[in-house]
């Protein structure tokens, strides 16, 4: 009797299903974005060439142009978004490149510098992309490398002040992150934690190990959820859900999109009632990086076509996080930052007001020198609100930054400077001007896209000029 109830039941299941209210897909697409051209890891000190980003015809200026990305929608109409990781830290920190203002943020300026245009225009998001990178000789043979590090804690310093650099050089500080390698292990989880809300590596089910130098693809998300849901890392475990922190989701290379069912699997657990979440990324300088994402968009019509109930959505990863968290909230927290001086001192005060997902704010600052300094020691005082001393008159200080996400992903970015900041000018910038002398064109760029020369015979003359705006008076 209890067979035959439960076989009568089924179908009533069945229709109850039906009548569920089908979930919505968040596709997050975008790039892990380095500079490949000049990267070897068996030399300390690279020379990065910049043309990805600066020739016309590559893939940086191709992907944002409107005709292209403006042929790419959503169920809604939209353009695609995209989110650029972009990689920072160690090799690059240590390249010799004096064409960017500083080379450890050199892939986020050349995105930043030339297209924040199309950037804005198109809501795309700029975030960090971080390889843990080490200089190192694990098997002893005297042969040095940039070597995967076997363990977070090797990084960490250089990490600090790779998040220092971005928030400092370019305004810009993670709310959304993918590894390297899609490596990760719990001191890590736990750093991220501190910072950072939306994690976007899990690589379910893949496992990799290299021990043959160059070290490089070690990670493991064998136990990792396999949906396309996000979750929350437990303390002791980064692969396991059982954490009350950031959040971490399942990603795949547009290879893998492109030939496994993914794309329809999400839209079948959407059409029976629970939103997905999907982060699929390529690399920029890969040949068929625009390829990809014409098939991808191909594929997500297609698979709404086979589930018409099913929506999908082109979203950031900060955007499809907070939709899918169901949040209202779109306010960054409002911050102030006041300071006492003494002759050898400063101390600094912030006061936010919301609750925040760190701890404290990211704190940073840069000396007359241009060093960046990392201070995370700050003082919790009542409410919401912290300070710091810094045991260097004001004069010892060029700017400093903080940086404060709330708990639902909204990232207010405060830069106080209390010396000029460089400024860099170019052939291409305002204010330039050729006063005499023939000059042509040169596709060589001692820095920018190209650059100008004038061939000056014996007696004349050849001369240009830059006219700049400058903030304050001083000595320059």
């Amino acid at each position: 009797m209890i067979t035959v109830a439960l076989r009568s039941a089924l179908p009533w299941v069945v229709a109850l299903i039906s009548w569920l209210p089908a979930g919505k897909v968040y596709l997050v697409l975008g790039s892990d974005t380095a500079i490949w051209e000049g990267m070897n890891v068996g030399q300390y000190t690279n020379h990065f060439a910049t043309d990805l980003y600066l020739d016309p015809n590559r893939n940086a200026a191709r992907v944002m142009d409107p005709l292209f990305r403006n042929s790419l929608v959503d169920s809604y109409g939209q353009p695609l978004k995209l989110t650029w990781w972009m990689m920072g830290g160690n090799i690059f920190r240590r390249a010799d490149n004096r064409d960017v203002p500083c080379p450890n943020t050199m892939t986020l300026y050349l995105m930043h510098h030339e297209y924040s245009t199309p950037i804005t225009e198109y809501g795309d998001e700029l975030s960090l992309h971080y390889h843990t990178f080490v200089w190192s000789d694990t098997d002893g043979d005297g042969v040095y490398w940039w070597n995967q590090a076997g363990r977070f804690r090797d990084s960490a310093a250089d990490w600090l002040i790779t998040l220092g650099n971005y928030l400092l050089e370019e305004e810009v500080f993670p709310v959304s992150f993918r590894s390297g390698w899609h490596y990760m292990d719990n001191d890590w989880q736990a750093e991220l934690n501190r910072w950072i809300p939306f994690s976007m590596h899990n690589d379910w089910p893949h496992v990799h190990l290299d021990t043959e130098e160059p070290l490089d693809n070690n990670y493991d998300w064998s136990r990792a959820p396999a949906s396309f849901v996000p979750f929350q890392p437990a303390p002791d475990d980064y692969q396991l859900p059982g954490g009350h922190r950031g959040w971490n989701l399942r990603s795949a290379h547009f290879s893998r999109v492109r030939y496994l069912d993914l794309m329809d699997t999400l839209f079948i657990r959407a059409e029976q009632g629970e939103d997905q979440v999907a982060c699929f990324w390529g690399h920029l300088p890969e040949a068929d990086f625009l390829d990809n994402l014409v098939i991808l968009d191909s594929l997500a019509h297609q698979a709404q076509a086979e589930h018409p109930t099913v929506d999908f959505r082109y979203c950031t990863a900060v955007e499809a996080m907070q939709r899918w968290l169901g949040t209202t909230d779109s306010l960054a927290p409002n911050l102030s930052l006041t300071w006492d001086t003494t002759a050898a001192s400063v101390t600094f005060r912030c006061l936010s007001d919301e609750p925040l997902f760190q701890a404290q704010p990211f704190f940073a600052w840069k000396d007359r020198y241009e060093i960046t300094h990392i201070d995370t020691l700050w003082t919790p005082l009542t409410g919401l609100s912290w300070e710091i001393t810094l045991p260097v008159p004001l004069t010892a200080i060029g700017k400093v930054g903080l940086a404060a996400t709330d708990t639902v992903g909204n990232q207010r970015i405060w830069i106080q400077r209390f010396l000029p900041d460089d400024d860099y000018r170019d052939n291409r910038d305002a204010g330039y001007e050729e006063l005499a002398g023939d000059w042509t064109d040169l596709e060589t760029a001692a820095w920018g896209r190209d650059s100008r020369q004038c061939l000056v015979d014996p007696g004349d003359t050849a001369g240009v000029r830059w006219s700049i705006d400058l903030s304050a008076p001083g000595t320059y």
